[in-house]
């Protein structure tokens, strides 16, 4: 397996399935539990990271080869369309949130002896998805692997070191949390609340895509 050197993106993405950061899940079934996120990107910010899965491609499988491999199809891309099947519900098939024609997509993980430092304010401190959350935007400091699978082939993938969040931004659905101040009504104190209520009884070129 070749491996490119840890960078940070020199463009703002967008955080989505935040709850994988901080708990690690099994992507099928009986599948290694791993941390991970998924980061989406405007489009302008595909040539950055192809420079680094350009690099683990010729490291791994040739300067001439490589390219010419991943051109072919021959190496699965890390590199998702934001209007294309895998940002779509596989039931309605409409586009995820936060998805679009505009941007493209990555996966990310770590593995679960590694979870990946989730910051904001302060570079010491390990954030909650209480303010780190799916929806918001940052930069992640990330790498590029590739693999060789008997099953599914060879391919290049992202690693994830760290996540720091920059600004706010719309939760995404499952984010869990909800955008109280949109549904809060104000309510007048009616004074202690009847006795029945207190028993709780009520109801760009390298993939050629």
């Amino acid at each position: 397996m070749a491996r490119s050197q840890d960078f940070k993106t020199s463009t703002e993405c967008r955080l989505s399935y935040a709850s994988s950061l901080y708990k690690p899940r099994a992507q099928s079934e009986g599948g290694e539990p791993k941390y991970g996120c998924t980061l989406i990107f405007p489009k302008t910010a595909r040539a950055e990271l192809e420079k680094h899965v350009l690099a683990a491609i010729v490291e791994e499988w040739g300067a001439d080869k490589g390219p010419q491999m991943a051109k072919a199809g021959l190496i699965k891309s890390p590199f998702l369309a934001g209007d294309g099947k895998e940002a779509r519900n596989k039931k309605t098939g409409e586009v995820h949130p936060g998805m679009g024609a505009d941007v493209f997509f990555i996966r990310a993980s770590s593995n679960k002896d590694r979870p990946p430092a989730v910051r904001w304010k302060d570079p010491n401190t390990q954030e909650t998805e209480t303010n780190v959350y799916s929806g918001c935007y940052g930069k992640a400091v990330i790498n590029a692997y590739t693999w060789d699978h008997p099953a599914n082939g060879k391919g290049v993938s992202f690693g994830i070191q760290m996540f720091q969040k920059l600004r706010e931004g719309e939760r995404l659905g499952g984010s869990g949390g909800v955008d109280a101040e949109k549904y809060f009504e104000t309510v007048e104190d009616a004074g202690e609340a009847p006795a029945a209520t207190k028993t709780g009884d009520g109801a760009a070129g390298l993939f050629g895509n």
